[in-house]
């Protein structure tokens, strides 16, 4: 046995990767690779935990979406290896729609899987598939059971101990060396003490931290006293909440703060919701787009009023617009972060920018002569592909003659007959479907001219642009139409704006040079069909 193989390992938790350690399956996987003479190309890992949305999950066999998996499967389809191997089919999947995704992907591309520490059957593969997702589905019932049954006795479930208190066994205990801090933080809550002078206190005074399993960066951030004076009805009733499977259960603690200080924390918060008169919303061009060195999308504000002397809020003539960065703490800021622009100087700066970049078509031509001279070369692979699959169903065809000849030899069709005529039209519908989507995506090519697309795009975002800059509103619906229109354009051109010390902004743009609907059709072309420049 000769060919490309590649090695996917994966493992989804700390007790299982000591029983299954990346290490050992890879050193497996090697030695198996050896006794059938593959030659290994590359190794895909699923060994830690991946974001999904706003949550960390773990690689579990279960889930379909694991980036190893997927980026080993996308090769497959480019035809960059001829066998997968694995510890053992569980590793793989765990489930249907994982065993779904696998198993299609080597079906269609004649992907053999070979395993270390097992026999791999692709007909009882669904089997299998089903019974480890029946006993991972029975697992998880038998956990909650257990979960619900304790929490409905009162007991304590793991988790994070919230600060001020501390779990020992089954019950939640307070902790003093905590508990006095609690207090003080509402205390100066309730004093108008800002949040950030509260933080500075709470480090001068070395206040204890709640142990994480992730390392802190900072001390005492924001976050960790907003997260405590969000609990502030449970440190007064004393309780601690739990949801599992749909149901909310309430494990009785010790309060820490009384009642008439949650009252006067309530009604302060109340008042604090209310945005401050001085403050407005406004129409800004780069919201969403300006980051700086912190690497953190900058926010806007506008201020109509400014504080007197005598601490009275006075009317502005002239609202300020500003841009900030939202990083509240001095410690994690770098000196290349400017903290605020004027909204004036940023947008001015970046429209000018974009201006540039519009009216200068030869830029963006020698860009798309760049990208046909690319797609020239995707369709002569293309042609290439479709020469192989043609020889493939000839192949096949020759071979289906075969079978049939030497079955009216015998004067009989059998059950193995049968089978094998099964097995020759599935291959040959997967070679027709192959190049069926081929020969579509070949047509795609050929029918678009990409460098009259180009012209006729720039020459669109040249017209727009010169208008915007002509128009002179007169009414603030016109200047609000007009700001519409130039965010439409900032949004669709835009990819990056950067700002450095000297609040001077560097811009990444791209332009688009193809539709949706067209993107869908090309698989694989160059920079996703955009255009992208840096000024």
């Amino acid at each position: 046995m000769s060919g490309r193989a590649v090695i996917y390992i994966r493992t989804s938790s700390e007790s299982q990767g000591a029983n299954s350690s990346p290490i050992e399956q890879e050193t497996d996987c090697l030695h198996l690779a050896q006794e059938k003479g593959l030659q290994v190309v590359r190794v895909y890992r699923d060994v830690e935990k991946y974001r999904v949305g706003n949550k960390l999950v773990e690689p579990s066999g279960s889930r379909s979406d694991r980036p190893g998996l997927l980026a080993m499967l996308k090769d497959a389809a480019r035809d960059e290896f001829d066998v997968i191997l694995a510890w053992r089919e569980d590793r793989l999947y765990r489930g249907i729609r994982a065993m779904l995704t696998v198993l299609e992907t080597v079906q269609d591309y004649k992907i053999e899987i070979l395993l270390a520490k097992e026999h791999f059957d692709p007909k009882i593969a669904p089997i299998r598939a089903w019974v480890a997702q029946m006993e991972l589905e029975g697992m998880k019932e038998r956990m909650t059971m257990g979960v619900i049954a304790r929490l409905k006795a009162g007991k304590a479930n793991t988790g994070q101990d919230r600060y001020g208190y501390v779990r020992i066994g089954e019950q939640i205990h307070i902790l003093e060396e905590e508990t006095k801090w609690v207090r003080q933080i509402f205390a100066w809550y309730i004093q108008k003490t800002p949040l950030m002078q509260i933080r500075q206190r709470l480090i001068a005074a070395n206040a204890p931290q709640k142990g994480s399993s992730i390392p802190r960066h900072i001390q005492w951030s924001r976050s960790s006293i907003q997260a405590i004076l969000r609990s502030a009805r449970e440190y007064a009733y004393g309780f601690k909440t739990y949801s599992r499977a749909g149901q909310t259960f309430q494990i009785p603690v010790t309060p820490i703060i009384d009642i008439p200080t949650y009252e006067l924390f309530v009604k302060m918060r109340e008042e604090n919701k209310t945005y401050p008169k001085h403050r407005r919303q406004n129409d800004y061009l780069l919201s969403g787009h300006l980051k700086c060195a912190c690497n953190l999308t900058w926010r806007a504000r506008t201020a109509t009023h400014r504080n007197s002397r005598k601490g009275e809020w006075v009317k502005r003539k002239t609202p300020i617009s500003t841009y900030f960065c939202p990083q509240p703490h001095k410690e994690l800021r770098p000196p290349e972060c400017p903290k605020s622009v004027s909204a004036k100087r940023a947008e001015t700066q970046v429209w000018e920018k974009l201006y540039d970049f519009i009216m200068n078509p030869e830029f963006l031509h020698a860009q798309a002569r760049d990208l046909v001279k690319q797609l020239q070369q995707r369709y002569e692979h293309l042609q290439k592909d479709r020469g192989q699959i043609l020889e493939e169903l000839e192949k096949e065809s020759t071979k289906r003659q075969l079978v049939i000849t030497e079955a009216r030899k015998k004067m009989r069709a059998d059950a193995k007959f049968d089978a094998r005529m099964r097995e020759l039209y599935a291959i040959e519908g997967r070679l027709k479907r192959r190049l069926t989507a081929l020969e579509q995506e070949m047509d795609t090519y050929a029918r678009l001219d990409w460098e009259e697309k180009v012209k006729g795009y720039v020459m669109d975002l040249q017209a727009g642009i010169i208008e915007l800059n002509k128009a002179i509103p007169k009414t603030p619906e016109e200047q609000h139409r007009v700001f519409l229109m130039k965010k439409q354009l900032v949004d669709e051109l835009i990819a990056e704006a950067t700002i450095d010390g000297k609040r001077d902004i560097q811009v990444e743009f791209r332009a688009k040079i193809m539709d949706q609907e067209v993107r869908k059709k090309l698989l694989d072309f160059p920079n996703g069909g955009e255009i992208v420049a840096r000024l």
